[in-house]
């Protein structure tokens, strides 16, 4: 080999040393500033993760304090609203009819003499079922007319004897044309009555007495 290549190929090599030398420093200096990128990243979002851990308490405070108003005590004028509405709410005795009261009031028991009637009742505050007869009465005992179907149903309000279980084993006048009386069972002759009523005119059948029998011999 000449004397020039080697000076020549001398030559080369410290130029080529050179150009890995900038490009190692360059890979350096990405390394470095992707370091210094990824540091920061990492500071930042343990930063917000922190800001975020604070910030939940007072969310936490601010529902409760939330709370704390929908709770808040009544204004005076809605305390005297309240007790208005209150006031006027009917008390249980106040909600029951007062008809009822009344009967029950009224209601009057007593023994008799006949050893067949276990009790008289009378109540003044029975009243006439109504009627659909117009002109001049007439007392009828045709189990078909429209006059024995009121003293039917008049007989059932007084004793509470549905007309589908009642056995009517005497209805009869009672000492005059607007006066009759009717003796009566449930099917099964547990309960057994016998009903006095009245004609008022214009209105309809009244009861005025009931006598709880103890049996239906020699009731009718």
């Amino acid at each position: 080999m000449s004397e020039r290549q080697t000076r020549s190929g001398r030559h080369l090599q410290p130029s080529r040393n050179k150009k890995l030398d900038k490009l190692l420093n360059v890979l350096i200096g990405v390394v470095v500033v992707l370091i210094i990128i990824t540091a920061t990243y990492v500071f930042k979002w343990q930063d917000d993760a922190d800001q975020a851990v604070k910030e939940e308490p007072i969310q936490e405070e601010q529902s409760g304090d939330d709370e704390k108003e929908v709770e808040k005590e009544p204004t005076d004028e809605e305390e005297k609203e309240d007790l208005a509405v209150e006031e006027d709410k009917p008390s249980e005795e106040e909600s029951e009819p007062e008809t009822s009261q009344e009967e029950q009031g009224t209601a009057e028991e007593s023994a008799s003499d006949n050893p067949i009637v276990e009790k008289v009742i009378t109540n003044k505050n029975w009243q006439p079922t109504p009627t659909t007869q117009t002109g001049q009465h007439v007392s009828s005992y045709d189990d078909t007319s429209v006059d024995w179907a009121e003293k039917v149903a008049t007989v059932s309000t007084v004793t509470g004897i549905d007309q589908s279980n009642m056995i009517i084993w005497r209805m009869q006048n009672n000492g005059g044309p607007n006066s009759s009386i009717a003796t009566v069972s449930t099917n099964d002759k547990s309960q057994m009555y016998r009903v006095s009523m009245e004609w008022v005119d214009n209105e309809g059948w009244k009861p005025v007495k009931l006598e709880q029998l103890n049996t239906l011999e020699g009731a009718y």
